[in-house]
This record gives C-alpha cells, structure tokens and sequence, in this order.
C-alpha cells in the first residue's frame, strides 16, 4: 500500500527553529523560511552544470585575488533562528569569516546565487530574494537556465536594485566584485555533443 507523501513530510508547521531543522533526516532537503519549512528537491542536470560553472568561474577569481571562499549547495547558511537557506552558490568575503561554522554560516554570504529550477523559480525571486536582502546579503545573481540569463541586483536601501542581465554573448560583471569577468558562453556552456 502507498503511502501520501502528506502522510510522510515532517510537519510544515510554523514557529519551527534551526534546532527543529537539524532534526529531521529523512533523506531530503529542505530550507526553512521563517519558521516553515520547505522541501527543496534535488534539482535536475542543467541546474547543477550551471551552478558548478559559476561556482569554478567565481571560485578562481575569490581564490586569484585571495578575497575569501565560495561554497555551493547543499550549506546551510542559517541568519536566524527560524530561516535556513541553501543557496546554489555562495561566496563569503575575508571580513565575514567570523560567520562560518563546521556546521553552517551563522549570518549572511556577502554573494548568494541562485539557479532557477521548475520548482523553485517563484520562491527564488521572490520569498528567499527577501529573505537575503532583510539579512544582508551584498548582491543577489538568479540565474534562469531555459532563458540563459542572469540578472545581477544589488543591495539597495529600498529593495534590490538591478545592476544587469547578461547572456550567452554577454560578460557577467559584478558591483560587488569590480574586476570579476565571466562569459556568459562558460556560465551556459554545456558538455559537447550531451543533447538533453
């Protein structure tokens, strides 16, 4: 007999903490958005090529430059009690380092970067993006894979101010990086000859 995935999720109620959070092992992902969790599957192949390229570009860039470290999903970055998110991609400055634990970074990445998945787009944009503002997140890349754009935001004192959307034929440029350079050809590249 089958059971309902209902019958099998942890509980979505509110008011859950990061203690509650670490309670659960029942194989999946979740992040908790303001004490309510939410499952986040794991994301298909163009999701994860795309996020491992951005991650290699900004990776050696951090690492060149000695500016801090980049970290991808799945790592809790936990900036209260009651929010535990996973962003694909994240890059923490040398000014931070104080944040990162074994565990988790206990505050907010300077960078978050997201992939938009078919699942995830509407909470990407809109519930984590202020989730990553109102904690302090410094930039904010969201990545639309079927589109083959990123929109780059800033932090501003109102919301998140868009700072540039780049393409396949475009070089990815970063407010809070000046001197990063990524072209948009190796954040969509895929492997020769894979047609998915």
């Amino acid at each position: 007999m089958l059971e309902t995935a209902v019958a099998r999720e942890p509980s979505t109620r509110k008011n859950l903490t990061y203690a509650d959070y670490l309670k659960i092992d029942d194989g999946r992902r979740y992040e908790l958005l303001e004490g309510e969790l939410a499952l986040t599957p794991s994301p298909g192949f163009s999701h994860q090529y795309i996020a491992a390229n951005i991650e290699a570009l900004l990776r050696a860039y951090v690492e060149k430059n000695d500016l801090g470290l980049v970290l991808f999903a799945p790592f809790d970055v936990v900036p209260a009690d009651d929010v535990v998110l996973q962003p694909d991609v994240l890059y923490l400055s040398r000014e931070r380092f104080s944040l990162l634990t074994e565990d988790c970074l206990k505050g907010m990445p300077d960078l978050v970067v997201e992939v938009l998945s078919p699942t995830s787009g509407r909470r990407d944009r809109l519930r984590k993006s202020r989730l990553y503002l109102r904690y302090g997140a410094r930039e904010y890349w969201v990545v639309d894979p079927a589109a083959e754009t990123v929109e780059v935001f800033s932090a501003g004192e109102k919301g998140w101010l868009l700072a540039g959307v780049y393409g396949p034929e475009d070089s990815l440029a970063s407010p809070l990086l000046p001197e990063f350079n990524a072209p948009g050809a190796e954040i969509f590249r895929r492997p020769q000859g894979l047609e998915l």
